[in-house]
């Protein structure tokens, strides 16, 4: 079953307790980066919630360890 976009936001800001926006800045980092796409310079100089998310999707991390907080 897929997961709609919007839907796939809502879920991540719950799970994770993020804003929206972060939640949908995170999808399109991620799709970004699967695309291959390069962000924009607002993304990533940006200190919004989109901009935090777009990058934490864009910039995959390999540890698992290292994106969980306490």
């Amino acid at each position: 079953m897929k997961v709609l976009p919007q839907e796939k936001f809502k879920m991540l800001a719950e799970i994770y307790d993020w804003s929206l926006d972060r939640a949908q800045g995170f999808v399109d980092g991620e799709n970004s980066r699967l695309w291959g796409k390069k962000p924009s310079q607002h993304v990533l100089i940006g200190s919004d919630e989109y901009s935090l998310g777009f990058r934490a999707g864009y910039f995959e991390r390999r540890n698992v360890l290292a994106t969980r907080t306490v």
